[in-house]
């Protein structure tokens, strides 16, 4: 039986339009998720501002929860009523990549939000392995801020983040502040740096060791830093066109680790060449997640952001309904509204 349902679409021009539709009962090995919370990422504001290429006619949101309306055929591991999270990776889930875990590199890899129907809607069906059952006493706000958490997640395990190591985080977007949870989880010295003053207040109010501002103060205690040879870990997470990966780089004790976690939006930036050679620093690169060690990282996110509930949906700093997609995403935008997480919920 269809469904009618609000869904907001990227249109053949590329903008975003609010419409109904019909949707169809999940078909076998899907389920049927009515929205709760779906988060605006970084990536969607690259395609709302044209940097990226969205798909006509497909629903964005990849960050989403909700709770199970239907399942399709063969559907065992959730049912109707459960609260889930969406890991919203697609992969072919037979190659090399994907029988060992690590379908984030699957050539065929897409991405719920991106290449199919995303969580920007009252009714999101997708693929039945994407859809994760909430650990017991967690709530949909916070599930739906399991994603950003999972790249975080994903990087300090490749990256092989320890207990009592100093990590520097670049940044207190939402990714530098969900990496800060994690940082903080792993038992670490966690500080960070942030330009606006409600980044500064979130990263205190979630346990950072030392704020940073972006002055010249910051600037000097950045290079008190690398003097110190105290930085085991520096993560970087802004992206875009900044020299921020070089300001990771250069705060980084001999033999540290540099971590990757921002989107850039040119193919180059600067490194000191010489000094990474000289240091010995290691790179790491990090895109979204994955189940390398036989565990997802996106479980293992759920849990964390259930165990620090309250700090995770303290990022969560506007919410609007579907027909104020708009509104939603230049809040998202703009950091003079203070924003930091925006989520719509399409049930009001």
């Amino acid at each position: 039986m269809a469904n009618t349902v609000k869904s907001v679409r990227w249109t053949d021009d590329l903008k975003l339009a609010i419409g109904e539709s019909e949707v169809a009962d999940p078909a076998a090995g899907e389920v049927q998720i009515a929205v709760a919370s779906a988060g605006i990422c970084g990536s969607d504001l690259h395609f709302y501002r044209n940097e990226f290429t969205p798909r006509p006619g497909v629903t964005p949101g990849h960050e989403l929860s909700g709770t199970v309306t239907a399942v399709g055929a063969g559907v065992s591991h959730v049912r109707e009523g459960d609260l889930v999270g969406v890991e919203p990776l697609l992969s072919c889930g037979t190659c090399s990549f994907c029988l060992t875990g690590n379908y984030h590199v699957c050539t065929e890899r897409g991405l719920v939000g991106e290449t199919a129907a995303g969580g920007m809607s009252e009714l999101a069906t997708v693929p039945g392995h994407t859809a994760y059952r909430a650990p017991e006493g967690a709530d949909a706000e916070a599930i739906a801020l399991a994603e950003p958490l999972a790249c975080s997640v994903h990087g300090f395990g490749k990256i092989g983040l320890r207990a009592r190591e100093t990590v520097l985080i670049i940044g207190a977007g939402s990714i530098g502040l969900t990496a800060l949870i994690a940082a903080k989880a792993s038992g670490t010295t966690a500080l960070i740096t942030a330009r606006h003053p409600h980044q500064q207040e979130a990263a205190r109010r979630l346990g950072a060791d030392e704020v940073i501002g972006d002055d010249e103060a910051g600037r000097e205690r950045l290079q008190e830093l690398a003097r110190m040879r105290v930085v085991d870990v520096a993560v970087e997470t802004v992206g875009g066109r900044g020299d921020t990966l070089l300001t990771a780089q250069l705060a980084i004790r001999p033999k540290g680790r540099l971590l990757l976690l921002g989107v850039f939006t040119v193919p180059t930036v600067g490194i000191n060449p010489l000094l990474l050679a000289k240091h010995e620093v290691e790179i790491i690169g990090a895109m979204t997640y994955s189940a390398t060690n036989g565990r997802a990282d996106y479980q293992i996110a759920m849990e964390m952001v259930t165990d620090n509930a309250d700090a995770a949906r303290s990022l969560v700093t506007q919410r609007f309904p579907l027909d104020a997609v708009h509104d939603a995403f230049g809040a998202a935008l703009d950091k003079s509204s203070q924003s930091i997480k925006v989520h719509i919920n399409p049930h009001g």
